[in-house]
């Protein structure tokens, strides 16, 4: 099933909230408490090792050089959790060799064939020079889009299921409808179940690094 629009999920927010017409709960009311919902389903399949949140970039060049290299990041990135490197003549994911994440430069790094090593600070990429030119490929953590408008894909299969009952149950938070909230908290996170299934297809669950 693919993914559907995120009025879908505000119209299952409004059943559980007894306005099926929006007389109360419109659009302008409801969408931020479902874009905050929608951050907060990308958290939960995060820490479940989904692979809907996880992407691998296309190959990277990396010009030799003696300077360490600030790698241009895909635009879904939102942290990487691994790299792997190649010869970029001659060389393809095959032959790739696993890089090793650091905290910042090395001291004395003596420049070699490979790249050896990386690290993430303030949002940056940064590799080690090597004396060959060299390829890297990304594997990280991706940001789905935010849903903006009702007419906006949710981006996450079946997540209209978790996003319907949590984004009521926030509303029903938010007047104090404590008995409310907890039971379509309760809801939500029975139906999250099904979007991690849906997401991991008929593979075994991922171990997360």
């Amino acid at each position: 099933m693919p993914s559907v629009q995120l009025s879908v999920a505000l119209a299952t927010a409004r059943t559980y909230l007894n306005d099926d017409t929006a007389t109360v709960w419109s659009d302008a009311t409801l969408i931020p408490k479902a874009q905050d919902v929608h951050r907060e389903l990308q958290s939960m399949l995060w820490s479940v090792g989904s692979p809907v949140v996880r992407a691998v970039s296309a190959p990277i060049a990396i010009a030799s050089g003696t300077t360490p290299t600030v790698v241009t990041l895909p635009t879904d990135l939102m942290t990487p959790f691994a790299l792997v490197e190649y010869a970029t003549s001659g060389g393809s994911m095959a032959t790739a060799i696993p890089m090793t994440e650091v905290f910042n430069a090395p001291i004395g790094y003596t420049i070699g064939a490979t790249l050896t090593n990386w690290w993430w600070q303030q949002e940056t990429l940064t590799v080690n020079p090597a004396n060959t030119n060299r390829t890297i490929v990304i594997f990280y953590r991706r940001q789905i889009p935010i849903p903006q408008n009702d007419t906006d894909q949710i981006g996450i299969s079946f997540g209209e299921l978790y996003m319907g009952a949590k984004t009521a149950a926030v509303a029903h938070g938010s007047l104090g409808n404590e008995a409310a909230y907890k039971i379509l908290s309760e809801i939500a996170a029975g139906n999250f179940k099904t979007v991690v299934a849906a997401q991991r297809g008929q593979q075994t669950p991922p171990v997360k690094p």
